[in-house]
């Protein structure tokens, strides 16, 4: 498990400085408002703000075509292995079903450690967000990382 959270670096969500959406894309508040919390809880790394957020069985289909769990990745936070500068959220697709969203897109970011350090990094996603118990929770996520300059 310590090598597959190792490789996490350069891997996992961390949630928008700056959220961006092409004009025709609508953003459903209560998802926006998620990520925002999200974003918060990943850069203070609470580990229990990232569970509010994150369903117990969360999944993430990284990068380095790792599946890793909420517990993984969250332990790969707490280990301050997750660190980003100039992180940049751009959605292009939201759809929006009645049991799920579909939030597609890309971020830009700078990791500051692991795979990448220091450069410029295109990640494309897939979030898919569920409402269980009145509360808008992420259960899967797929990041690849495309480019980086």
């Amino acid at each position: 498990m310590l090598r597959k959270i190792g490789m996490l670096a350069a891997f996992i969500t961390a949630v928008p400085a700056v959220a961006q959406s092409s004009p025709a894309v609508r953003v459903p508040p209560e998802i926006g408002a998620a990520y925002a919390r999200l974003g918060k809880a990943m850069m203070a790394h609470d580990a229990n703000g990232v569970r509010a957020v994150w369903a117990e069985d969360f999944v993430v289909n990284a990068p380095n075509n790792m599946v890793l769990h909420r517990d993984e990745v969250i332990a790969a936070m707490e280990r301050d292995f997750l660190d980003y500068r100039d992180f940049r959220k751009h959605i292009s697709f939201v759809g929006e079903k009645p049991e799920v969203t579909v939030v597609m897109g890309y971020d830009t970011m700078v990791p500051t450690k692991g795979p990448g350090a220091g450069k410029q990094v295109m990640r494309p996603f897939t979030d898919i967000w569920t409402n269980r118990a009145g509360t808008w929770q992420l259960i899967a996520r797929q990041a690849t990382i495309a480019a980086a300059r």
